[in-house]
């Protein structure tokens, strides 16, 4: 047999087994958000970002250094690192759930054009590269408070653009007083 054939058909094989593979995940259908349903827009992060702050600071680590030593201080450190990773996981949660409820609104918004959809695709995407990057860099080892608040900021900016968005929204939609009458 001609070694291009048998290479060929190996490749087919190997891909309809991925297609089978794929169409057989099962992963749950999200449910679609209800408009007036479980649109929360509170920063639940700043909460915890001045601990975060601290515990990530290389005056603490320094500190933590002197106090204990290099290796009696790897156990905290890691402890530390466990939580920003965690702190990490919970902006992302927080941010799609922000980009859902972005997605809420420009459906019950009038004025939605497609430049306003290109920079939810735009931020979305910085994101998650910038998410991406940063659970890359807390796997290696390098954990900074700089890179984690960017993140922060970004997420606390996306919630109180889309609160301004949703006042304004209900103050469009509010009766005057010449309506009433």
């Amino acid at each position: 047999m001609n070694p291009l054939l048998i290479t060929i058909g190996l490749s087919v094989a190997i891909l309809l087994m991925l297609l089978v593979r794929a169409s057989s995940n099962k992963t749950p259908i999200k449910k679609p958000m209800e408009p007036a349903e479980n649109i929360d827009l509170s920063c639940k992060h700043l909460i915890n970002l001045s601990q975060m702050r601290q515990a990530l600071e290389t005056a603490d680590r320094e500190y933590l250094y002197e106090r204990l030593g290099k290796a009696a201080a790897q156990g905290p450190l890691k402890e530390r690192h466990r939580i920003a990773r965690r702190y990490l996981e919970a902006l992302h949660d927080e941010f799609v759930q922000l980009m859902d409820a972005t997605q809420v609104v420009a459906s019950l918004s009038p004025e939605v054009e497609a430049g306003h959809e290109w920079n939810r695709f735009k931020l979305n995407l910085k994101f998650e590269l910038k998410y991406r990057l940063l659970k890359a860099r807390f796997a290696l080892g390098n954990v900074e408070f700089a890179a984690l608040g960017n993140i922060a900021v970004l997420v606390s900016s996306l919630a109180m653009d889309l609160e301004r968005v949703v006042d304004e929204m209900s103050a469009s939609t509010m009766p005057t007083r010449e309506e009433d009458v």
